[in-house]
């Protein structure tokens, strides 16, 4: 990795401390971002998503986007694999002319649209072959201040199976305060990491802010393998509420045997046991998508997070999805992707769609605190708009 000023000056702290509040900070800060996104005039970004088999036989999906422009780095990854999936080929992304609010409804010729837009203006959308989803999720763990309740939550066998890693691996916890670990962990594991496994689409910070937002206000941390730090995880502190999120992380090198021996497992073990020896109330585990099937999301609900909206700006965001064409491939798609719904009073629901040649696929479990109930949508009867 290329060289990194370590010390800012103090002109790029102070801006640096106003972006993380812009992107990251709740209470007014959040009304404030979300009041800019949402104002009178603004153009919105306006993408359509194709796939089609390359073979030029028929079928295909298609997807068109309007809205935030961080939607689709931050709220269509999975989507975007979906329609990927079963439109049969890769993705086509073609940007179009930018759309301003209400033109945002406008007719375009694509099996589903999505739009993000605040949550007030989302219900006030149509809601015929129509989903309201949250704009994101957050996944928060209460801790209690007995390790051995922790543990509990978590299955029997994978308890097991991680104290059998941890004394063949020889895995550590240690906490850092030296600037310099700060400069190895984020040329070392942060920023290999994200490269390998997000490549275009990574979502990160920039170094001023880690180091002044993160580090500065926060906690890092490394997982040791013989003494050796294998990976490693950069967490915010708000002590008001004692809250302790998890916002970058990385193994060393982004080598992925480090994701095989299950390093990066530890670093959620080993969090939680320090949260419990050191008075944290909540142990964040960052945000995710709207939907249950992503693997992030199926790997930290077996520590049992409660599921949430975001307290910063996206938590006043939404997404609506219409379905605007029938087809096997777009009746494919829904089935096999369940959704986290927005209820009319606020609430998180797991939604699962089916019809008669298609069951429910109910083994993608969203069950997890703070998702009450689930809805199941007859294909059939919701694309004929009852």
């Amino acid at each position: 990795m290329g060289a990194v000023t370590p010390r800012p000056t103090a002109l790029r702290r102070a801006l640096a401390r106003r972006r993380y509040d812009w992107t990251s900070g709740a209470g007014s800060a959040a009304r404030l971002h979300g009041w800019w996104d949402s104002r009178p005039g603004r153009r919105y970004l306006n993408r359509l998503i194709t796939a089609a088999p390359p073979d030029g036989t028929p079928g295909g999906v298609s997807l068109a986007y309007r809205g935030f422009a961080e939607g689709p780095h931050y709220v269509l990854t999975h989507l975007r694999a979906q329609v990927e999936q079963h439109g049969g080929g890769p993705a086509e992304i073609v940007d179009l002319p930018p759309r301003r609010w209400p033109g945002l409804l406008d007719q375009q010729d694509a099996d589903l649209l999505v739009v993000g837009c605040s949550t007030a203006r989302a219900r006030s959308l149509p809601t015929e072959r129509s989903v309201l989803l949250p704009y994101r999720i957050d996944l928060n763990i209460e801790v209690d201040e007995d390790p051995e309740v922790m543990r509990k939550r978590v299955s029997g066998n994978e308890r097991r199976q991680f104290a059998k890693l941890r004394r063949e691996r020889d895995w550590a916890w240690k906490r850092t305060r030296d600037p310099e670990d700060l400069l190895h962990f984020w040329e070392r594991m942060h920023l290999p990491t994200m490269a390998g496994r997000h490549g275009a689409d990574t979502r990160s910070t920039d170094w001023v802010t880690a180091q002044e937002c993160l580090f500065g206000q926060g906690r890092l941390f490394f997982v040791t393998e013989e003494a050796k730090p294998v990976a490693g995880v950069l967490c915010r502190w708000e002590p008001e509420t004692r809250s302790l999120t998890m916002r970058l992380l990385g193994v060393l090198d982004g080598d992925e045997a480090h994701y095989r021996s299950g390093a990066v497992k530890a670093v959620y073990y080993l969090a939680i046991e320090w949260a419990c020896d050191n008075g944290v109330r909540w142990l964040g585990l960052a945000g995710g998508e709207s939907f249950p099937g992503v693997g992030v999301f199926q790997f930290k609900r077996r520590f049992h997070p409660t599921v949430g909206l975001p307290v910063d700006h996206q938590g006043g965001k939404a997404l609506w999805l219409r379905v605007q064409r029938d087809t096997p491939a777009v009746r494919d798609l829904l089935v096999d992707t369940p959704m986290f719904g927005l209820t009319p009073d606020g609430r998180l629901e797991a939604v699962y769609f089916a019809d008669a040649d298609r069951p429910a696929r109910t083994s993608v479990t969203a069950a997890s605190p703070g998702v009450d109930g689930v809805r199941m949508i007859d294909l059939d009867e919701f694309l004929n708009g009852r």
